[in-house]
């Protein structure tokens, strides 16, 4: 026991003399660095006072030899270690190529999955179902009908020729919506069927000055029209299978912007030119004028203007077919200058103040002056979408898409609206 205790002594005195030892040469390394940077930092120091740097080393040739030596000792023990840390990047970089390598081969074979210390299978399509199933158990039980969607195995009996598809997008017009109804006031009223108004038609009589004293005076009587307007419905719907449903949301999206434009187009044709519940339109219901004094229908839509200020209107906006606008917006003048704007400047917006709509149910050669006071478009139900079965729909694989909106036209004023045209059109 007592040998035993002597052997560990012996050695755990030796251990630390070796320990020792190596820190004495590695802090005998470190301070004869020292001393040499020491002495480069003293000789610019002296160079900067003037001192005389070439005689003072003639004189003490050797000490500076010695010095030397010890520094070139510590630059080789620096140069050693560099090559051991490069040499050690080396080995890690190999070893990081090596793992790379068997990952790559994990992935290559497929149908296995690493997961720490196991490896396990890909679950079946069997597998999967019956997983969907139990978890929907009470649903079937009660409805009798219940779907699973079942994501696809990742074996060779499933995906052998598998791919993936990725939506590029979906064709369709996405451009602004016109008609008539972007020139009247919109106002919500929901759950209403009709609405009943009295319309301004005229005034008889006029006021004077009084005869004399007593005598009598002047009558004026507004006239108007009881009328009883009804809500319109315009809709439209599409058939689209519920794959495309389901697997590209942009289709949806297109079949609900290109439902939303038909019925936009159809709005417009109501409103312009009538339809059931509302004969005629708001054409039919304008006061038309032929303007002789003007040429150009962009003066005779001014003299409109001035016609309906005298009137007591406030006309604001101004329809046109898009073609018409067109013309306007590029007339020259005899010697082939254009009247207004840059040649390849954007179409305005604007026409002397007024509000410019586009309409396709404007006639060519004319225009719709509009006091948008005096008209409106109260709006029952909004554009909306629904999304259903109809008749065979379901064996089928289609879905039925609807859109529609339920809107009462207004049209409170005679006068306040007038379709104009002009000599030269």
């Amino acid at each position: 026991m007592t040998n035993q205790n002597g052997g560990m002594l012996l050695g755990f005195e030796a251990a630390n003399n070796h320990f020792f030892k190596a820190s004495i040469v590695k802090t005998s390394n470190l301070s004869r660095l020292a001393i040499c940077l020491a002495i480069a930092s003293l000789s610019v120091a002296a160079q900067a006072f003037g001192l005389d740097l070439h005689g003072f080393a003639m004189q003490h040739t050797d000490l500076l030899a010695g010095l030397s030596m010890m520094c070139v000792g510590d630059l080789t023990l620096i140069g050693k270690s560099l090559d051991k840390i490069e040499t050690g990047l080396r080995e890690s970089k190999s070893i990081q190529t090596e793992l790379a390598d068997r990952v790559l081969q994990l992935e290559q074979k497929g149908g296995e999955i690493l997961t720490g210390d196991y490896i396990q299978k890909s679950v079946s399509l069997g597998d999967q179902f019956l997983k969907a199933f139990d978890a929907n158990k009470e649903l079937f039980a009660k409805t009798r009908s219940v779907r699973l969607e079942i994501k696809a195995a990742s074996d060779a009996l499933t995906t052998a020729n598998g791919r993936t598809v990725v939506s590029g997008g979906v064709g369709g017009p996405t451009g602004g919506l016109l008609g008539l109804q972007n020139a009247l006031s919109v106002r919500p009223a929901p759950g209403t069927s009709a609405i009943e108004y009295s319309r301004f038609t005229g005034t008889q009589g006029a006021a004077a000055i009084q005869a004399a004293e007593g005598a009598a005076k002047a009558a004026v009587r507004p006239d108007f029209t009881l009328i009883t307007q009804s809500a319109i419905t315009v809709a439209g719907f599409s058939k689209i299978s519920r794959q495309a449903m389901s697997d590209s949301a942009e289709l949806k999206r297109a079949v609900d912007i290109n439902l939303a434009r038909s019925v936009n187009a159809a709005l417009d044709v109501a409103l312009a030119t009538g339809g059931t519940g509302f004969v005629g339109g708001f054409i039919s219901l304008a006061t038309p004028n032929y303007v002789t004094d003007f040429n150009m229908l962009v003066d005779a839509i001014s003299d409109e203007v001035a016609t309906m200020q005298l009137a007591g209107f406030n006309p604001d906006v101004v329809v046109l077919h898009p073609r018409e606008w067109l013309r306007a917006c590029v007339a020259t003048s005899s010697t082939n200058e254009y009247l207004s704007g840059s040649y390849l400047g954007l179409l305005p917006s604007m026409l002397r103040g007024l509000r410019v709509v586009l309409s396709a149910n404007i006639p060519i050669r004319k225009a719709l002056v509009v006091d948008s006071a005096h008209a409106e478009l109260m709006v029952v139900d909004d554009f909306s979408v629904e999304v259903s079965y109809v008749g065979d729909d379901f064996t089928n694989n289609l879905c039925t898409i609807l859109g529609e909106m339920r809107v009462i036209p207004v049209f409170r004023t005679v006068g306040s609206m007038r379709l104009t045209s002009s000599v030269g059109g």
